[in-house]
């Protein structure tokens, strides 16, 4: 037992992030058949949601693999309480998460999270897809984020997934491309993953969008 924890505190210590949150409506769950969010949003309540929204694709499998890998897993939304209550329970995903931030800047309430914690927030990520929400405020705070790929965000500058099923792949690179910037003392580069042994310089596209990007 006592092998397994050390194991594990050993592997969280190689991790770029150990501290991942995510946006709910947009990002775990979207709106059934292509409709738009503001068609619920016209009428919304408890009911009316678990109809109107479905869980994107691979999410569930997504959050075993971050909770397994994650120390701190964290969902944070503009949503109203008993919405997004009744879509975690619809969808059985509130056991994966360590805590629950509802409204506010995102910024803000994730940095004083990891204050009241002692965390450090160089070790966090958001990953929404609402720039504005998601993303600005975020780096405004000093904390990475990235963005779920929709139609609607193709304005904004930023590190980009298609869905949070690519995310626990997306997190194993950011782990690599810090192991290779620390020991090759430059930013490393998706070049680095395409070049063999040695990596290519100089770097050529930014891997990991920072706070300060």
């Amino acid at each position: 037992m006592l092998s397994a924890i050390m194991d594990l505190k050993n592997e969280l210590g190689t991790r770029r992030y150990k501290h991942i949150f995510l946006d709910a409506e947009g990002t775990l769950y979207v709106p059934k058949g292509g409709r738009s969010r503001w068609e619920f949003w016209a009428n919304p309540s408890p009911e009316g949601a678990e109809l109107f929204f479905e869980l994107d694709a691979g999410v569930e499998d997504a959050l075993r693999k971050l909770r397994r890998k994650a120390q701190t897993l964290g969902l944070v939304s503009w949503n109203s309480e008993p919405v997004l209550r009744a879509l975690l329970r619809k969808f059985n995903l509130r056991e994966y998460f360590d805590c629950i931030l509802i409204n506010g800047d995102k910024g803000k309430k994730i940095e004083g999270y990891l204050l009241k914690k002692g965390l450090r927030k160089e070790e966090a990520i958001m990953v929404g897809d609402m720039p504005n929400l998601d993303l600005y405020p975020l780096r405004k705070a000093g904390i990475d984020a990235i963005l779920v790929d929709r139609e609607y965000n193709w304005y904004a500058k930023a590190e980009r997934i298609k869905g949070i099923n690519e995310l626990p792949d997306w997190l194993r690179i950011a782990d690599l491309a810090d192991r290779i910037e620390k020991d090759n003392g430059h930013n490393s580069t998706l070049d680095d993953f395409l070049s063999g042994d040695e990596p290519r310089k100089p770097p050529t596209k930014s891997l990991i969008a920072s706070a300060g990007s």
